[in-house]
């Protein structure tokens, strides 16, 4: 009965606003950290356009397509991917296969293991030629601007020994929020971007590597105080106690999506951060 009572306040007001010419509240901002065990695959939605980060591995394709389904997601206006390790694009090739994609985003490097060569001939059946990035970009979705940026220096970066320093990291304002997305961004990575003019203070970040710890962690952490930290890791493969002790020091507010899809819900002034 008082859920019944409540509906009838509910709708109530929404007749009296739109009697009085007032629109509703506008549509929230939405990331979708998908549950997909020691993988990314991330979801952005926003005033009916979709952008997704990464796609976890290739069993997880048909899982982000239903997500994406679940959404009301008909088409994936913007696919980015971060680097070309399995777990960050081995979904990608069901994903193109199975549902339209309007642009593609990739690092500038050659990515030489199955999921990567799969992906790219789905990209070709369907006519799509990516975009390598060699400079950052930026755009907008909806009303949030998106900045996504390269290494300064791929051959530099990839000396390192690891394809997660080759990552792209992306970066989402929407009204006075700022949202950051790591990749796999390892020390000489996260060195490298600190020092640019984008790394400033946040309130959402996507942890890079799953949580495994890195010498440039706790500078990152002083540097973009981020109220709210992702780690996409899962019950096998957890975050590393001393990057949990590091998130911890910090005072920033941990999830794991080890236990569950995290999904974050920002009206452009605050953010909602739920789990299941």
């Amino acid at each position: 009965m008082k859920r019944l009572v409540l509906l009838l306040v509910l709708f109530s007001l929404l007749l009296s606003a739109a009697a009085c010419g007032l629109n509703p509240a506008p549509e929230p901002l939405q990331v979708t950290l998908l549950r997909v065990g020691k993988a990314d695959a991330i979801i952005l939605r926003y005033a009916g356009k979709t952008m997704v980060i990464d796609t976890g591995e290739s069993d997880d394709g048909k899982d982000l397509c239903r997500a994406l389904s679940s959404l009301g997601s008909e088409q994936v206006d913007v696919l980015l991917i971060t680097h070309f390790d399995k777990d960050h694009v081995g979904g990608a090739a069901t994903l193109c296969r199975k549902m339209a994609v309007g642009r593609v985003l990739l690092p500038d490097y050659v990515g030489d293991n199955t999921e990567t060569a799969a992906f790219l001939a789905a990209l070709a059946a369907r006519d799509l030629v990516p975009e390598r990035l060699r400079e950052s970009v930026s755009f907008s979705l909806g009303d949030c601007e998106v900045l996504v940026e390269p290494p300064e220096d791929y051959e530099a970066a990839g000396k390192a020994g690891s394809d997660n320093n080759l990552s792209l990291i992306t970066t989402v304002q929407h009204g006075k929020l700022r949202l950051v997305f790591a990749g796999d961004a390892e020390k000489q990575r996260l060195r490298q971007w600190l020092k640019t003019d984008s790394a400033l203070p946040c309130d959402f970040l996507k942890l890079p590597h799953h949580g495994v710890y890195n010498a440039a962690l706790p500078q990152l952490l002083r540097q973009l105080q981020p109220a709210v930290t992702v780690i996409c890791d899962s019950d096998k493969n957890t975050a590393e106690d001393s990057t949990l002790q590091a998130l911890e020091a910090a005072g920033t507010r941990v999830y794991e999506t080890k236990d569950g899809t995290v999904t974050v819900l920002s009206d452009g002034k605050r953010q909602e951060i739920s789990q299941n």
